[in-house]
Parts: structure tokens; sequence; C-alpha cells
């Protein structure tokens, strides 16, 4: 009768307004739960959902991974409208600072190289403080680290995008890798090999040239190769950006132990392009 399908209709919305409709989250959550054959009250942070929940975006460093991505793609200069990504010029030029028969004997490359090989340092530094944090990330910096060294950071700015900063790390737990950079092992002391490399064959290519020729060289490719102004571009973000991973390494090594100038200017050497982050590798507090 009309009464019974009153009744009825009252007492499924009674029910509905007990238990509110679940949203596609719980569903999957739920039956996620059944087929794990666990009960529905417990919790996993292991699941995907719940582990981007967790994700903060950082808006200093979106800022500036959406800054250079316009750079490159519209500002740079010598883009070529038929390949805005990369222009056919560059690829000769980066096979010339490449080949050390050019760069060692022909004037006009010492910067331009010097440049380009500190994308063998930088992102070395980055890695090795990026990657100690490893366990406390819910987004592995691996992969990051390694596109560093081909692309710098256009794969490292993008990471710090979502970076959590540990306030301690467990060394047991870090790879071999990471290990042998920590300074009483030989990593640092590579490093220090391999920057002083790169520093000695700038200065042979400057003895073989002159100063002020090599600098113009250096200018006019700026204005005109679009690899090497992402390049510059590239290398000034990533040279004042270090100071973030650095001033959280000395924190957990009580190189530092507050925010106060006093303390902060303690890292201020360590903190010149190129000669201070990879001076911090070699010089910094063992855990």
């Amino acid at each position: 009768s009309a009464t019974k399908q009153v009744s009825s209709f009252t007492s499924i919305s009674q029910t509905a307004t007990r238990f509110p409709r679940a949203s596609g989250n719980d569903l999957l959550r739920r039956l996620r739960v059944r087929s794990s054959g666990r009960d529905e009250d417990e919790t996993d942070d292991s699941y995907p959902d719940s582990s981007l929940r967790d994700i903060k975006i950082n808006p200093i460093y979106l800022t500036l991974a959406t800054a250079e991505t316009i750079f490159w793609y519209y500002l740079a200069p010598g883009i070529d409208p038929d390949s805005r990504w990369f222009a056919p010029a560059d690829g000769v030029l980066i096979s010339q600072l490449l080949d050390p028969g050019i760069v060692l004997l022909q004037p006009g490359y010492a910067f331009s190289s010097l440049l380009l090989n500190c994308f063998l340092l930088l992102p070395t530094v980055w890695s090795v403080l990026l990657l100690q944090e490893e366990e406390d990330q819910l987004i592995p910096p691996l992969p990051f680290c390694l596109a560093g060294f081909v692309v710098g950071g256009g794969a490292l700015i993008p990471y710090m995008i979502v970076r959590r900063a540990p306030k301690e790390v467990d060394r047991s737990k870090f790879s071999t890798i990471v290990k042998l950079f920590e300074p009483s092992d030989i990593g640092p002391k590579l490093l220090v090999l391999l920057t002083a490399t790169v520093l000695t064959t700038f200065v042979v290519e400057l003895y073989n040239s002159n100063l002020q020729t090599e600098w113009n060289v250096f200018v006019d490719r700026i204005f005109h190769s679009q690899f090497l102004s992402l390049a510059l571009f590239d290398f000034t973000m990533l040279s004042f950006t270090v100071v973030d991973p650095i001033v959280d390494d000395a924190r957990r090594r009580g190189f530092i132990r507050s925010d106060t100038s006093g303390d902060i200017g303690k890292l201020v050497p360590f903190l010149i392009p190129l000669i201070g982050p990879v001076s911090w590798i070699l010089m910094r507090p063992s855990l």
C-alpha cells in the first residue's frame, strides 16, 4: 500500500542519513582493505592516495621551475622557431666543447667550457645532499639527481618543489655511494680533484689565449646561444638555491644550531659559486 511505501522510503532515508554516501576514494580504500583481508578500521600510510595527500608544494621552487621553462622556451637568445626546445646550432657548439683538441688548443672556448664542466660538479653536490634524505621522501630523489647531470636545474628544481627537509637522517640507511661522500671517505677528495682538474683546464685555456678575448667571445655566445644562455641561467639558479639543502645538512650535523645571523654567517664561505658547495662536501662535520 501507499502507507507502507512511504514508511519504507522513510526508513531508507534515515539509513542513508546515518551512513553517508562514500566518496570514490573511500570505496577504493574499502575494496583494497577487503582484498587484503584486513579490518576496515586499519589505516596504511603506504597507500598511494594517503602518501599523495602528504605532499606539500613549495611555491618558491614552483615559481623558479616555471620561470626556467618560460625562459627556455620563449625568452632565451638563439631560439630556433622550428625547434624551440633545442637549437640545432647548439648541437655543433656542444660537440666542440666536448672535444679536448678544440677546447685546449683553439681560443674562444674557455668560459663556455668551464660553464659546461660545472654541470659535472654542481649536480654531484646536489645529489650527495639530496640522496642522504632519501628515506624521508615521498618521492625518491634518485631519478631527479641522475637527470640533473643532463638537464641540471631542469630536474633538480622541480624535485625541490615536493622535497621534505628532515631534521635527522640515519647514516646506516645511506646507500654505498652516499656513504662514499661522507667527510672521512674518498668521495669528497675525488670531487675536489675533479674540481681542480676543471679549474686547471680553464687556466690552460686562458693561457693559450687572453682573458679579454675569451670573455668577449663568451658574452657574444650568451646572446646568441639558447644552450649557453640557459646553462648560465641554470648555473646561477643552482648556485643560489643550493643554500637550502646545505643549511639543512649543516643543522643535522651540528655545524649551526639556530637561525641567528652569527650561525648562518658561518656558512657564507660555502655559498661561493662552485667552490663553496664543493668545499662544504669536503669540510662538513661527520654525522
